[in-house]
Order: structure tokens, then sequence, then C-alpha cells
């Protein structure tokens, strides 16, 4: 009998557990939470029906699973952009800028966490909430801190600025075209914000 190394298994395990969540980005953008069916996402990632209760317990654990996922990602795909720029100006642009192309990146999963919040399910808007808050804390401490204390913007409480960006941000990302294509400028979107902020 071949035994399968640990290693090899759990990196098994983990390209399963991500295709299952490829497939459901797909499917919960789709037909929406709701609608959305479990046997539909397992064939889909091509294994069999019921495969996803080996990863997931039920379809509300699935979709956190997504949503977290989603929120680390789009953090580290933005930080990435960003964090090299020193001038606190330019990283608020650039944040617009990451943001939107991620989206137009991963337009299932953006689709997902947009739907829910527009939903009226206060828990699962919840859940992004707190899945969406290291985003808010880079906002606060790594662009709207540092433009304070440069005095390049005008003295605001960061944190709940910082909510307000991300408020804008999610607004204005979640209007695009079915391929994913913002329909508003992501520069006009930061000149916008950058003229009430700086001083």
């Amino acid at each position: 009998m071949v035994r399968i190394k640990q290693e090899d298994r759990e990196q098994v395990l983990g390209q399963t557990r991500q295709r299952l969540l490829e497939a459901a980005a797909e499917e919960f953008a789709r037909a929406g939470y709701p609608g959305a069916n479990i046997n539909t996402i397992s064939t889909a990632a091509g294994y069999a029906k019921g495969t996803i209760y080996n990863y997931f317990p039920s379809k509300q654990a699935l979709l956190l699973a997504l949503l977290d996922l989603t929120a680390q990602q789009h953090l580290e795909f933005i930080v990435s952009q960003v964090r090299p720029e020193p001038d606190p100006a330019h990283r608020l642009e650039l944040f617009y800028q990451a943001g939107f192309e991620f989206v137009t990146r991963y337009l299932p999963q953006a689709r997902v966490v947009f739907n829910i919040i527009n939903a009226a399910d206060e828990p699962l808007k919840m859940h992004v909430f707190a899945s969406y808050q290291p985003m808010f804390q880079f906002v606060a401490d790594e662009i709207l801190t540092p433009g304070i204390q440069q005095s390049l913007f005008r003295a605001v409480e960061p944190v709940s600025m910082a909510m307000l960006l991300m408020t804008i941000y999610l607004g204005a990302a979640s209007q695009h075209d079915a391929q994913g294509h913002p329909w508003l400028d992501p520069r006009q979107v930061a000149m916008l914000i950058l003229d009430g902020l700086h001083r």
C-alpha cells in the first residue's frame, strides 16, 4: 500500500480547497447566496457532489471562508502596490487604482462582496465589515496618518476618515460593466478625495 507523504497530502487538500473556493466565488456571484447550490460548486470545481462537505461544514461556512480569503487577498494586492510609494497623496491615488484593478482581476470574488454589502443580511454584512478591518486600518495608519503628520492633509480623525474613504471605494468600485471594467476612473475618485483632504 502506497502512503502519501503528509506534506503532499496537505498540498492536495489545499489545492482542492482553493478550487472549491474559486468555484464558489463564481456560483455565489452568479446566483447569490440564497440561490447558490453546493453540488453545482463541487461539480464546477471538478469533484463529485458533496465533496465540499469534506472541507466546509455548510454553505454558510463556505461563504464566510470565501469572504475572509477575498478580504485578505484584496488587502495584500493593495498593500503591495501602495506601500512602496512614500508620498501619502500618491499612496491614496494608488489605493484607488489598485483597488479598482483588484475588482477587474477578481471580479467574481468582488461581486460576492458587493452583493453582500448591498443585501439585507445584517450578520453577513457585519462579517464583511470585520474581514475588511485590516484594510480600514491600513488606510488610517499608512495613508491618512502620515499625510496629516506631514501637513499634506487636513487634521481629521484617521479611523473615521478611513471608514469614509473605504465606503467611497467600495461604492465606486462596485459600479462596473459585465467584464469588470469600472464605470468611474479611479484617478478622478482619488482627486475628489484629495481635494477634500488637502489643507
